[in-house]
Parts: structure tokens; sequence; C-alpha cells
């Protein structure tokens, strides 16, 4: 490799720079924003910020600037239901607020967003308030169908050959659904002290239709499955991380190894606590990675623990990563340069054997002069690491 590559995420900026900040997004971030969007058609409001950008569409970036495209394809699937489960969804614009009502023979549990500050629903609460309560998951997970749209990657890498890479989202592991979606970190606490044999009989029936999806994502058209499971140690602790996310990782990553495509997974927090043992999990790639000031370790201790890691059989890696100059450098008044050196202190720590990016997407108040001031600076680093 003769430089670092450089691949930002910038969708979150984009829509901001299009609708205003705090105006409901209509892409996640990371999903591909198309040419023919209608989104470009609104006039940009860069003002005399962005420059000759102002008339840039998402792609322009990517294409003019000479940078990769990272992708998360969320849209790979659509869900079917039947046995008599259904799902309903209320949204209430002037209290920015959703409600998702999933309707089953045994119950009906409710999930709840709110409209964040940067335009994005964001999840609060979680659907199951009994332990009890699971037993109507089991009933949504159990009728739900997952049909294929693999034509939705095919587009995508066929309007950006040569510079788009996309990664096909199949979500958290079962203990991370538990965590983010069920449960909650408190609830999940009690119950495996309390009911423990009940938390893992659950785990194991999430764990085989969990699988199943990722035996599905393996079809797909592209080369990397990635489990967002955005894994921090202050909710998902190291001890629990080892044993109940480990097992599951090592089992989906078998598959996908043996579909001939990567394993990836999304660590967008702290997670210095997994360090020590993250190699045995099986990934090839570690998606969102983004060190202090914003988390818990240093660049210089990512690169030596992948560096060190070794496979579930004991071989070593090799592992990869996106490490990102932390988006706080990019809102808070940092300069060119100095966001610049930390990016080539990332390529310097890798030896260019890592994929720089903003950590772990750009905000809508980010500065887009200093991404493309960082975008030159990698690509006049060349091979000069060490």
């Amino acid at each position: 490799m003769d430089r670092a590559p450089f691949f930002p995420d910038i969708t979150t900026w984009y829509q901001a720079s299009r609708l205003g900040v705090g105006t409901e997004q209509p892409y996640y971030p990371g999903q591909y924003i198309p040419d023919d969007a209608p989104l470009h058609g609104r006039p940009s409001l860069l003002g005399g910020v962005g420059g000759c950008f102002g008339g840039f569409t998402f792609l322009d970036f990517y294409r003019q600037l000479n940078w990769g495209l990272p992708v998360h394809v969320y849209d790979w699937y659509e869900e079917r239901h039947r046995g008599g489960v259904g799902r309903t969804v209320a949204t209430d614009g002037a209290q920015r607020h959703r409600t998702v009502t999933w309707h089953t023979p045994r119950g009906e549990l409710r999930r709840t967003y709110k409209l964040d500050a940067e335009g994005t629903w964001s999840e609060y609460g979680h659907m199951v308030r009994r332990l009890e309560e699971l037993a109507i998951v089991r009933s949504i997970v159990e009728n739900t169908e997952f049909v294929p749209r693999f034509e939705r990657i095919e587009r995508f890498l066929a309007e950006t050959e040569g510079f788009g890479v996309c990664d096909v989202v199949v979500f958290r592991s079962p203990f991370g659904k538990l965590v983010h979606e069920y449960m909650g970190f408190e609830a999940l606490t009690y119950a495996l002290f309390d009911h423990e044999r009940e938390v893992l009989e659950f785990l194991e029936f999430q764990e085989h239709f969990d699988l199943r999806l990722v035996e599905l994502a393996c079809r797909a058209p592209a080369s990397i499955v990635i489990i967002s499971d955005h894994a921090d140690e202050n909710l998902i602790a190291p001890p629990w991380y080892r044993r109940f996310c480990l097992p599951y990782y090592q089992k989906a990553c078998a598959l996908i190894h043996r579909a001939g495509k990567y394993a990836s997974t999304h660590l967008d927090g702290n997670f210095r606590g997994y360090l020590p043992f993250i190699g045995e999990s099986g990934f090839d790639l570690l998606d969102g990675c983004t060190p202090a000031p914003m988390f818990n370790y240093q660049v210089e201790e990512l690169a030596a623990a992948l560096a060190a890691a070794r496979r579930p059989d004991g071989s070593p890696g090799p592992m990869r990563a996106y490490c990102g100059v932390p988006a706080s450098l990019f809102t808070t008044g940092a300069t060119a340069g100095e966001i610049s050196a930390f990016g080539e202190r990332i390529a310097r720590a890798f030896s260019g054997q890592v994929i720089v990016n903003v950590g772990d997407i750009l905000p809508p108040t980010g500065d887009i002069r200093r991404v493309v001031a960082l975008g030159e600076r990698l690509a006049l680093l060349g091979d000069s690491y060490g």
C-alpha cells in the first residue's frame, strides 16, 4: 500500500448542508445518497463557508476529491411478518416523537423515538418492561421473514465503481439486542443475577435466527458483512463482551469467512478494555474506531493491539481498522494543520495499514474545509511511514 486510504463519512453533514441542522434527515449515517436523490435539488446552505463545494452532490465530493466512499447498506432486505404479527408506526411531528408498536397474539410491545438535534431518530426506553415480555419478542422474531433486495447493493456498486465500498448490515448481536433494544442495561443486569437461565435460553433462541440472517447476508453481492453492536464497555463490560458476545461473533465470522467474505464490526465508543482479546472475535475489520480525546484509548494502543491480534485458533490476524480523526476536532476550532497532523499520526502508527476517516462521522456543524485538507495531507504522505 503506497498510502493510507481516506474514507470519510459525510452523510450527516451533507444532509444538514441542504436541509439545515435539526431537520429530519432522509438518510441514515453512512447510507448511500445517489445523484438522483431529491435532496440535491435543494439549495446549499453552505454560503461562503463551502466555497466551490456548494454545488457538489454527495457523490461529487468523492469523485472530485479522490476520496473513498464507505457505505452501510441497511436496506438490503425487507421484513415480512406472519402468524398474526404486525407493526404500526405513529409519528407526532410537532413533538418530534415517534412510537413503533408491535402487535402479536401474545401481546403488544412499544419502542419510542425522539428526533434528535442532528435530525435523526434516536431510541429512548426499551421494548421489554418485564422479563416475561421476552415471550412477545420471541413471537416477533420467529414470525419475521427477511426477503433479500440485492439489487440495491448492485446499484451502489455499479454507480460507485472504483471508489465505493459497502458492507451489508446485520445489526446487533443477540446480547447487544438485549442491552440496547429489548431490556436495557439495568434490567438486564438484574436479570442475569436473578434469572440467568432464562436469559441464556433467550440468547440461544435469538442466536439461531440471527445466524440465519448472517447466512442470507453471505449471499449478497458485497464483500463485507458488518455486525453493528456499537459496543461500548460502559454498557457491555469487557467480561460480558468476552462471555456473551465473542462466542456469537466467532460463529458469525466463521459463516462469513466460509462464504469468502470479510467480517466487520462497528466499534465507535470506549473499548480499551476489549483490546487484549479483540483478535479472538474473528473479525477482519473494526469500523468506526475513534480514539482520544473522544474515547478512552490512544491511536498507538489500537495499532499495537491489532498488530498483536490472534484468531480464535491462535493464528496471527491480520486485523485492520477504520480509524478516524475525532469528529470533535472538526467542530471545536482545531486548525487544519492540527487535524492533518492527527491524521498523519494515525497513518504512521499503523504503518499505513489503516483506513483513515473522520471518527465516526462528520457532524452537521463540522468544517468541510478541514476534511478536504486532511485528505490532501494523507495523499502527500505516500509511503513515508516510519
